[in-house]
């Protein structure tokens, strides 16, 4: 029998020991400081174990930890580290994005998460803090902050496109919304952009070079997917007002909060423009975006979102080189205009069946309708100097799913991606004939609808696709992908008028087929440096407006790009205060069959197929931060596009570079933040479009623009107060100028434009 000694001691022990060992429970969120979202993997560390977990899809984690310990790091790609010493559950904690660029997490290169670093192919990230910023009245005033990215407003939210391509109206583009197309394949819009709700964006991602082994057609010269914003875990918003000398007016909102699983995000804006610098250009614009989250379970989630905008908004066309140089804002045009009214709505289901494998399926709906009497389409007979036009409107209705699952291979360290999508999209178009009445100034005053048709038709478009995509690290640091896609595009074509060279082709099916292949390599070398390479084949079928409207027979070849891609990246620190990071991307394009607008001898166009061009170029970003207080960035491209083989009216053009194709593009800007104004910030930025030919001849050359602007913000409890000079010059210049045999044209770009924004932020703020 055991003494009572014995009893007290062996009681000691185990009280010595149960409080050595006893655990506390932490739990918690992780969010953006930004906007408020909830982190999703964001982990949770305690310092200096390996003792750790990471955020769910709310941005919640749960951790047992040993009573002892005093910190938490918290760490998630992209954001500065946060150590965390009170330990008081619940713990409710923001991390702020980091200024390193090389630090980032994608979702566009294969529709999933990805290190920026393990992606094989040029990609760059507009933050919500650039975005907000920069405060853009159109996306141009951000996207032409990205090497290689030029997008030429037209005013309005109109706008041209150029990323390795000439600027361009054709279908070389794809613009997405959350990783869905705006558009169907095959109705393809310049304008795509101005369907989108500017007030609900978060984040821009850009795929430079082709990438329809994942999306499909149309993702030929680049990618824009822009991110909306998601619920945030607390009631956050923001209310903002803004306006221009320019004449514009807007006013923007958010406004979002999470309700136990369910996330709520409501955001929008309103544009308005009067008495702009160039006559016959004002618009309104409204947009309005719903977004609901929720967390089904711990490995389920689903996500609705719709969002409807409308706009209206004049026409102004473009100035002959009289009254461009002449600095003439009087408007050929007092009636040409175009309204747009876009419906998406789309709802996903996200499953992880465990740690390694997991599901996303999606439904989608559209509703979209652009009408529009188009300066473009206002000619005069040369031999009878009659004046003429149209008025058209295309509609369409989509329906359509995507599902794409993944699926990691411990075994040999690597990764399986698959998906199935299917777009269903009835289009009606038609076109009627005006005679346009005109002043003895040449001004547009007036037109007369005969009631005549020129084109009225349906067409069901079908496109079917399936990918896959393979990731293996067969050593460490060392990544290789192959990507690989079937489309199937098929076009049900009926007219309603005899067929002719107006009204367009006779009834008929078309159908196009395309497998799009891709590899890619990466290696990362360490300390922050790492090259890559890839080969990624793009591929567009002829859209329905070129192979359908205005031809007898339907005779146009799809396009094929092949693109050639070698690249890396390299960040470094000078000492404890300067950090910097670089990226270079080299690339060579081929297309085949590429379709051009030709002008005819009656002063009309028809697209053509161009038997072959190329282009080439070197795209480059620098950014040098100095402590938190100066911040440097410089982006831009060399580049030349030319004819490889193409013919035009007899005329041949190989060797030639291509029109509105420049040689030279950068874009670079300075901020400064001093520390003894907290919450002061100043920029100055510059814009340079180099030289480029007017016309295929080589004959015409607009000279190009350098554009320098001013912004400064201050930042004050929850207010944002912001003040910005566009142009301070004052350069006359023009987005985009063309020439033909007829004479040459230019769209007038922005004189130099003041600008007054408040904000206020609540909650994440």
């Amino acid at each position: 029998m055991r003494s009572i000694k014995q009893y007290i001691f062996i009681l000691c022990i185990c009280l010595v020991s149960g409080k050595a060992f006893a655990q506390l429970v932490i739990n918690g969120t992780i969010s953006d400081r930004q906007t408020g979202e909830p982190l999703v993997g964001a982990e949770v560390v305690v310092s200096n174990t390996t003792i750790g977990t990471i955020t769910n899809s709310l941005g919640e984690f749960v951790l047992e930890v040993p009573n002892t310990i005093e910190t938490l790091e918290i760490r998630f790609v992209g954001y500065e580290t946060v150590n965390v010493e009170n330990l008081q559950s619940p713990l409710q904690i923001s991390m702020e994005e980091s200024v390193n660029a090389l630090n980032q997490v994608v979702v566009s290169a294969n529709r999933e998460k990805e290190l920026r670093s393990e992606v094989p192919a040029a990609i760059s990230t507009l933050s919500p803090r650039v975005i907000e910023e920069t405060a853009p009245n159109t996306l141009d005033q951000v996207l032409n902050k990205i090497p290689g990215v030029f997008v030429a407003d037209l005013a309005n939210e109109q706008h041209m496109t150029s990323i390795r391509q000439p600027i361009s109206t054709k279908g070389l583009f794809l613009f997405l919304e959350d990783g869905l197309p705006t558009r169907p394949t095959g109705v393809f819009n310049h304008n795509a952009m101005n369907e989108l709700n500017q007030g609900a964006i978060r984040s821009i991602e850009v795929i430079r070079g082709p990438a329809s082994s994942t999306y499909g057609a149309e993702a030929i010269g680049g990618v824009i997917n822009v991110i909306t914003q998601t619920p945030s875990l607390q009631p956050s918003g923001r209310l903002a007002l803004r306006s221009n000398s320019n004449g514009l007016q807007r006013s923007d909102f958010r406004a979002s909060n999470t309700f136990g699983k369910t996330g709520v995000f409501l955001g929008g804006y309103y544009s308005r423009r009067r008495d702009g610098f160039f006559e016959h250009s004002d618009m309104d614009k409204y947009a309005l975006s719903l977004k609901v989250t929720q967390a089904v379970s711990a490995k389920t989630d689903l996500n609705f979102s719709v969002t409807y905008a409308d706009l209206d908004t004049d026409m102004t066309g473009s100035l002959d080189s009289a009254a461009f140089f002449g600095d003439d804002p009087t408007s050929p045009q007092t009636f040409t205009e175009r309204t747009v009214s876009a419906l998406r709505v789309q709802s996903t289901l996200n499953h992880d069946w465990n740690a390694i494998s997991s599901t996303t399926t999606r439904i989608f709906f559209r509703d979209n309708s652009i009408g529009q009497i188009p300066s473009y389409r206002i000619r005069t007979d040369r031999t009878t100097g009659i004046v003429s036009g149209t008025i058209n409107e295309r509609t369409f209705k989509s329906v359509g799913g995507i599902i794409q699952h993944s699926q990691e291979l411990p075994g040999i360290n690597a990764k399986l991606i698959g998906g199935l999508s299917i777009d269903y999209s009835p289009t009606d178009f038609f076109e009627d004939y005006i005679l346009v009445d005109q002043n003895d100034q040449g001004i547009n005053i007036g037109y007369t609808d005969l009631d005549s048709a020129l084109t009225k038709n349906e067409i069901d478009l079908t496109n079917l696709g399936t990918y896959a995509t393979f990731q293996i690290s067969p050593i460490d640091r060392l990544k290789f992908s192959a990507s690989i896609r079937y489309d199937r595009f098929n076009y049900e074509h009926r007219n309603f008028l005899t067929p002719s060279s107006f009204s367009g082709s006779p009834d008929a099916t078309s159908t196009f087929e395309a497998v799009t292949p891709k590899i890619g390599i990466t290696y990362d070398l360490n300390r922050n440096r790492g090259i890559y390479a890839n080969f990624a084949q793009g591929f567009v079928p002829p859209q329905v407006s070129e192979l359908y409207r205005g031809v007898q027979v339907p005779t146009l070849d799809p396009s094929v790009y092949n693109n050639y891609e070698l690249g890396g990246w390299y960040a470094f620190q000078i000492g404890p205060k300067f950090q910097a990071y670089a990226n270079l991307a080299l690339y060579h394009v081929n297309a085949t069959n590429q379709i051009i607008s030709v002008q005819l001898d009656d002063g009309t166009r028809e697209n053509q197929n161009a038997g072959e061009t190329q282009s080439q170029g070197v795209e480059y970003m620098l950014s040098i931060n100095y402590t938190k207080q100066w911040q440097f960035r410089w982006s831009g491209s060399f580049a030349r596009h030319e004819f490889v083989e193409f013919i035009e009216n007899g005329n041949e053009y190989n060797g030639n570079e291509m029109a509105q194709g420049a040689n030279v593009q950068y874009n670079w800007e300075i901020t400064y933040r001093p520390q003894f104004v907290k919450g002061l910030r100043l920029t100055l930025e510059n814009q340079y479009l180099g030289p480029y030919w007017m016309n295929n001849d080589n004959t015409k050359e607009y000279e190009g623009f350098s554009l320098f602007h001013v912004r400064t913000g201050y930042r004050f409890k929850g207010f944002d107060l912001s003040a910005s000079i566009l142009n301070i010059s004052d350069k006359l210049w023009s987005p985009r100028a063309n020439a033909s045999r007829f004479g040459t044209t230019y769209t007038p770009g922005i004189p130099r434009t003041y600008q007054l924004g408040l904000a206020y932020h609540f909650g994440s703020k």
